[in-house]
């Protein structure tokens, strides 16, 4: 009998990982570009930065430990997920 593990919820995964993952989809990457206007979808990195600057950080990594920038990281995460519909309106 063979076990296979379960992948964690991307709710329990650390911040700086949920970040790069979140880089990475491309639904997040036309949620920045639109949030500074552009009618094309961001490439991962410019979503990188974009995020980055957004948390007012230097690395993903920050929001480690910089509990300014993961605040604003949530509240990023709130608009994002208001954006695609998950949740009705942010909180």
């Amino acid at each position: 009998m063979t076990r296979t593990a379960r992948r964690p919820a991307f709710t329990d995964l650390p911040a700086g990982t949920q970040a790069a993952l979140l880089c990475k989809d491309a639904r997040f990457q036309r949620f920045a570009a639109e949030q500074c206007g552009c009618d094309s979808p961001f490439t991962e990195y410019f979503t990188a930065a974009w995020l980055r600057d957004q948390c007012n950080i230097l690395s993903r990594a920050d929001l480690h430990s910089d509990a300014q920038a993961l605040a604003k990281f949530n509240i990023l995460i709130t608009e994002f997920d208001a954006w695609t519909g998950k949740i009705s309106v942010p909180r």
